[in-house]
């Protein structure tokens, strides 16, 4: 990948179009995070895109790119979203008082497979499901999340955690049903 990078931006359109195939998929489910309308998604991926195209040379650290991207991302997501809505709170805006510990690791559980991951987190804040498709399904670590939220890590971790909570405590309830999704 750091030699796509190198490539794209030096002008190599292959390159750059080769970089964005590799993380298509992740970029779409992210901004389903805070995007319902797949036309308004279309919208923010095809802007992303062109401004990742516009200011790749500006990448100071290639291993960086996938963190930039999402950061792009996010913001252009959060300008639909806010132009769609009338009254609108910023993740920023809010915080959570006390770390929580879970053992719940759906992540490691068998059948894991049979799991969809979006019926999963509908219904959690747009910060929890922003945070756990982040850290669950494009694999960042909680100190790349910080940095592209900016976030504290450490608050990261607690609303990882109190989202992991409030799941498996809807599969205890019955509201999912584990592996029958």
């Amino acid at each position: 990948m750091e030699e796509l990078i190198e490539q794209a931006k030096k002008g190599d359109k292959n390159a750059f179009s080769q970089l964005i195939k590799n993380i298509e998929n992740d970029l779409y489910w992210i901004a389903k995070t805070r995007i319902k309308n797949d036309d308004d998604i279309g919208d923010v991926l095809q802007e992303t895109i062109y401004k990742c195209y516009k200011n790749i040379k500006k990448l100071r650290e290639n291993s960086y790119f996938k963190t930039w991207i999402v950061k792009i991302l996010i913001n252009e997501c959060n300008y639909i979203y806010k132009k769609n809505c009338k009254k609108c709170i910023s993740y920023e805006d809010k915080e959570i008082e006390n770390y929580l510990d879970s053992d719940f690791e759906w992540r490691n559980e068998e059948n894991i497979e049979n799991l969809d991951f979006y019926i999963l987190i509908d219904g959690l804040s747009y910060e929890e499901k922003l945070i756990l498709t982040l850290y669950y399904y494009s694999e960042y670590t909680t100190k790349e999340i910080s940095k592209i939220t900016k976030i504290n890590e450490n608050t990261i971790k607690s609303k990882l955690n109190r989202a992991k909570i409030k799941i498996k405590k809807k599969i205890e309830k019955g509201e999912i049903e584990y592996g029958k999704l």
